[in-house]
């Protein structure tokens, strides 16, 4: 019999290289691999072009209340111990994160992960009221029924947030392609936000999730065996990069990111299954909730092929 041939995308992470280069091959599958690019998540919750692809973990829990056909498998990628960078315009009067609560604050779109774990931390490492803050974005969601929340507005199509907050119509960005020069400054250093990052994880335990990887419900009905064929084939590919990670002769930012979160762990940079990722999935949902990307959390479990929960 035939392989299945699926259409899955992924992004150009070290830990699925030996998928694409042919060294790890899922029993019974052939894949047809389109790289990703944050379009992907559009494309999957709303068109749902691919049969299995990684798609940030914001995004997925919003389709999955919104009951759009895609489930998860418990492969999880793009981890850090970090936080966002945050700009802002030194006309503003912002001196520390406090300062930000009533501000006009722009980002690309409300349910961003990165950006929505960013508001989390200022929240809960520093007491801000993440909503007291006017929030502009540029882009809508990713899942077309969001609704973005009262406080949120999007910018007209001829304005961009960099050139807003450079000339003080914005207050300050979360992640924006600004530098710090002139009256544009970072709230917190690489180093700093580093360390916010860190205090979260070593007060929580909790291992921030910033991809998950999803699969099609038609795929799954037609062929529930894909789900776990896919799980092992994901970590034995991980397995073949973190084993390597060391000997990596000229290592990129994501390499070095694996290597520091390899030790700040204290072992496996990308843990894989529910087992080993349930408290952070619970802690993603609860920013999630706090956040009004979801109005209540989810049974984690219900989120994933049922197949995969007992996969280590």
């Amino acid at each position: 019999m035939a392989d299945l041939r699926l259409k899955t995308a992924t992004f150009p992470h070290g830990q699925w290289d030996g998928l694409k280069d042919g060294r790890v091959k899922p029993e019974g599958i052939e894949l047809g691999h389109v790289q990703a690019s944050p379009n992907t998540y559009r494309r999957m919750v709303r068109d749902l072009e691919f049969d299995v692809a990684e798609v940030a973990l914001t995004t997925f829990v919003a389709a999955k209340w919104f009951g759009i056909p895609i489930t998860g498998i418990p492969i999880f990628s793009n981890r850090d111990v970090t936080m966002s960078p945050i700009s802002y315009n030194v006309r503003a009067g912002i001196k520390s994160p406090k300062d930000l609560e009533g501000k006009r604050i722009g980002l690309r779109s409300y349910t961003v992960t990165n950006t929505t774990q960013c508001r989390a931390l200022l929240n809960y490492e520093f007491g801000v009221d993440t909503d007291s803050i006017r929030y502009s974005v540029s882009e809508d969601a990713h899942v077309a029924q969001y609704v973005n929340p009262p406080n949120v507005t999007q910018i007209a199509p001829d304005k961009t947030l960099e050139q807003m907050l450079a000339d003080g119509e914005l207050d300050a960005g979360l992640q924006l392609a600004v530098e710090p020069e002139g009256d544009i400054r970072l709230l917190f250093t690489e180093e700093e936000a580093n360390e916010v990052g860190l205090g979260f994880f070593k007060r929580t335990g909790v291992y921030p999730i910033g991809h998950v990887m999803t699969i099609k419900d038609e795929v799954l009905r037609e062929h529930p065996w894909v789900a776990p064929a896919m799980f092992r084939a994901f970590a034995e590919s991980k397995d073949l990069y973190v084993d390597s990670l060391s000997s990596i002769a000229d290592p990129g930012h994501r390499d070095l990111q694996a290597l520091r979160n390899r030790e700040l762990v204290g072992g496996d940079p990308f843990p894989m299954g529910m087992a080993k990722n349930r408290k952070a999935m619970e802690a993603m949902l609860r920013i999630d909730v706090d956040q009004h990307i979801i109005p209540e959390a989810m049974n984690v479990d219900s989120l994933f092929a049922p197949n995969t929960l007992n996969l280590d």
